[in-house]
Parts: structure tokens; sequence; C-alpha cells
């Protein structure tokens, strides 16, 4: 009998690709990053603000490349037939104690600031207060759940930040200039626009470095209630509609794969904390400092509602390829939309009190009641978190085998 050809597995392959692109393209990009400040500082044409930011994100970019590692690794020793190790043990112990430390971190940076002067230690602490919540999430949702290996979820993780992400911004870009467009169509058309065009020709022709009046006509006309209802409904609606159908798009490569619902389900919860922190790590470092730590607090919910959404989605869309339950994938996306909507709504709301919104008052008692909803949809996201994994934990043990008649006991 003559042996057969060994096959060369191609989504080893394809996440060694990823891993190598994400790496490379993540250490150019923060080392430019690092010479543009280096030439810029040299010829003093930046902001001390604006520089600060710029070295943070070179910083959090080369921390990013990392995560590359231990995918190229794993991928590697695949191709190279060497065993692969699964993930049988349970990790929340470890990532609760995690979290608790990482707590006491928070208390002791709060009281002695000065400790996170230094830009390296300050985007190394901030990578570590975002991560660790959601590790926590991933852990508490995967608790005894069939795991796959770590080839596999480090492969899930690679391909949501050096792949998806950049879908994700790309089609969320698409959606803005589309309503940016229509918007601007709808404009041209308002009798009250035309002035302000022929004020801004006038400007431009006259004295175009004067522009100061013609920004706070731009501001007034982004602060109509038109305005800000385009706005509104591109976060509560667009948006999720986007990132709820493109966050589990790793999942899409694995169509023809028998995994069972638990398996997406924790492929789901791996994509997701993967999206959140990216998401997270630039949002919490775009803020002023005196803002960090409440940015970073409010990313934790946020982290929670990525990690549940795509943990729901991920089983949705296994079980409708295994079982045929598309009805299921349907509904759980509109759910998973409508939740993400909700949550951006009285995100919203809870920040009027510090921005401008001419739409709802400080007074308004929906604003009131925002922080209130807020801390509601964090307990129902970690209850919904905690019962599926028990559900879903339900389905995983065999059925019992019913005991013989007795009269073929013999």
């Amino acid at each position: 009998m003559l042996p057969q050809p060994v096959k060369t597995h191609f989504p080893s392959v394809f996440q060694l690709l990823i891993s190598l692109f994400g790496l490379v393209m993540s250490i150019l990009t923060g080392l430019f990053i690092f010479i543009m400040l280096k030439v810029s500082s040299s010829i003093e044409t930046l902001p001390d603000t604006s520089f600060q930011q710029l070295r943070q994100y070179a910083w959090l970019i080369l921390l990013i490349a990392l995560l590359s590692l231990p995918s190229l690794v794993l991928s590697i020793r695949r191709l190279a037939r060497l065993p692969q190790e699964h993930i049988d043990r349970s990790s929340l112990l470890a990532a609760s104690i995690a979290f608790l430390v990482l707590i006491s971190l928070l208390v002791i940076t709060y009281v002695y600031p000065e400790l996170l002067k230094t830009t390296f230690v300050q985007v190394f602490f901030t990578c570590l207060a975002v991560a660790v919540p959601l590790w926590w999430f991933l852990e508490l949702g995967r608790y005894k759940l069939r795991k796959g290996s770590n080839q596999r979820f480090w492969g899930l993780v690679n391909f949501q930040i050096f792949a998806g992400m950049p879908l994700i911004i790309f089609f969320e870009v698409l959606v803005i200039a589309a309503v940016v467009v229509i918007g601007g169509v709808w404009l041209f058309n308002q009798a009250d626009f035309k002035p302000f065009l022929m004020t801004l020709q006038t400007q431009l022709l006259l004295n175009p470095q004067d522009m100061e009046k013609l920004t706070e006509q731009i501001t007034q006309i982004f602060q109509k209630p038109g305005a800000m209802v385009a706005g509104l409904m591109v976060i509560v609606v667009l948006i999720p509609l986007v990132e709820e159908i493109l966050k589990p798009l790793a999942l899409w490569f694995f169509i023809k794969k028998q995994w069972t619902p638990a398996e997406g389900f924790t492929a789901g919860l791996a994509c997701g904390a993967s999206f959140a922190l990216v998401e997270s790590l630039t949002a919490v470092l775009s803020v002023p400092q005196g803002d960090w730590l409440p940015t970073l607090i409010a990313r934790v919910g946020t982290g929670l509602l990525h990690v549940l959404t795509t943990g729901l989605n991920g089983w949705a869309l296994v079980s409708a390829w295994r079982d045929k339950k598309f009805n299921r994938l349907g509904l759980t996306y509109l759910i998973s939309v409508s939740l993400h909507g909700t949550w951006n709504l009285f995100a919203i709301l809870y920040g009027v009190n510090n921005v401008e919104f001419s739409l709802f008052s400080s007074d308004a008692g929906i604003v009131k009641a925002s922080p209130w909803v807020l801390g509601i949809l964090v307990i129902g996201m970690l209850t919904t978190l905690v019962l599926m994994n028990q559900k879903i934990r339900r389905t995983q043990i065999p059925p019992a085998i019913p005991p013989l008649p007795v009269e073929t006991i013999g």
C-alpha cells in the first residue's frame, strides 16, 4: 500500500501570513511614528499634547505587535506537524486574581499619579487595565466549555486585530461618508444654507485666513436638530449594524468545519474581546490625563458588550450552519444590534452634562436616568453571559444511558 501524501494545512498557512503581516506592519508603523516625532521635535512643528499622544500610540502599536507572536509560533508548529496543545483547563481563577490585583493597582495610581508619568509605563499599564477585565469576561463566558486549541484562539485574536478591525473601520467610514453625502445634498437644497455658501465664497476670496466666523457658523449648522439626529442615527443604528455583522467575521472562514455551538460561542467571545481590546485602548489613550480613569471604567462596560454580543452571534452562526437554525441567527443578530444601539444611546446621554447637545437638556429625565440604565445593562449583560455559559454547558453533557429492563439483567 502506497503511503498517503501529507497535506499542507492551509488555514495554518493563512494564519502564519496574517501573523507575519501584523507583526511587520505594526513594527514598521511604530518605528515610523517615532522617527516622525524625532524630526518634528527638532523643528517644533507639533504642540506638546499631540506629540505626547502620538508617542503613546507608537508604544501601543509596538505592544500590540507582541500579540502576533503566539499565533506565529503555533502556526509554524502546526505546519511542522508538531503536537498541538488544547485549552482544556480553566483560567477563570487566574483572571479573577488578576482583576483584584488590577483594582489595587488602580487605587495606587489614583493616589500617586506620578507613577504613570513615563509614556511607556502609562501605555503599558493602560494595556493591562483594559486587557484584564476583558480576559475575565472571556474566561467567565467560556468556563468549562469546549474551547479548541491554543492555535485556534490566537488565530482568531490575530485575524480580528490585523484583518477584522481594518475591515470594520473601512465599512464604517463608507457608512459615514454615505451619510455625509446624503446630508450634503439635503443641505444644498435648504434655503438658509445658500447665504452661508455665498459668505464662504466671499471669505475665501477676500481673506481666507480669517475663518473664525465661518467656523462658528459651521458649528451652528452641525448643532441643528436635523444634523444631530443624523449623527445619533449613525452611532445608535448604523454602526451597531456594521459592527455586529463583521465582528465574528473570522468564523465565516470555518463555515465548512463541524464546530459545536459551544466552540462557536467561545470563538465569538475571543473575537469580541480582541475587538474591544483595540477599540478601548485607542479610546482611553485619546482622552486627557484627567479623564483617563473615568474613561477606563466606562470602557469596561463597552468591553463586556462586545464580548457578549460577538459570543452570541458566534453561537448563532454555528447553530445556523450546523443545525439550519437560521431564525436563531436572525433573532440573535437583531438582539445584539438593539443591545449595542441602546448602550451607545445611553452612553451619549450620560455625556450630555459634559458636551453641548441641543437635543436633550441635562435636566431631562432620560439624561438623569442614563447612569442607572447603563448600570442595569451591565448587570443584565453579565447575567446573560453566565446564563449562556450554563445553557451551552448543559448541551455538552452526553445524555445518560437508560437502564436496561429488569428481565434482561442476568
